[in-house]
């Protein structure tokens, strides 16, 4: 396409209009000269509704909000600190998830069918809830039913 229509062109991705570059210094010069109109996300109604008006840090267009949310998420949250402050909570879940299967599987003479989609989203969602609030989400599809969690 690109030899067709030159190193820089636009299409349509339903209802999404997409630049596309081929040429390096064309990128470059999108990359470092003219960011800031390329940083941005396309506006829609779902990503206003959906992030609370635009205040999810996904879906937050780029500014000073955004590069503040930012900040705070790579500070508190995905530094490698914080990351070695949760793995005990990491590990305890996981060793729950696989005794849960060892459990099954011994009730039933090692035969278990489930759905790993399931059991993976499970174990993601009390992670998430242990190291945000405190306490394990064990409610079986997906109810929410909570439970305290003694501290060891």
């Amino acid at each position: 396409m690109a030899e067709k229509y030159g190193p820089i062109f636009r299409l349509k991705l339903g209802v999404n209009q997409v630049v596309i570059v081929s040429d390096p210094k064309i990128a470059k010069e999108c990359f470092t000269t003219n960011d800031m109109a390329f940083a941005n996300r396309p506006k829609s109604i779902a990503s206003e509704i959906l992030g609370y008006n635009y205040a999810l840090f996904g879906l937050a267009p780029y500014g000073p909000y955004w590069r503040d949310i930012r900040k705070i998420a790579t500070i508190e949250l995905l530094s490698a600190r914080r990351i070695e402050m949760f793995s005990d909570i990491r590990e305890f879940e996981v060793k729950l998830a696989v005794k849960e299967i060892y459990n099954k599987s011994s009730k039933l003479n090692g035969v278990v069918k489930m759905e790993t989609k399931e059991w993976f989203a499970n174990l993601i969602m009390n992670i998430m809830v242990r190291i945000l609030f405190g306490v394990r989400y064990t409610g079986p599809k997906g109810d929410l039913a909570m439970k305290k969690i003694p501290e060891s």
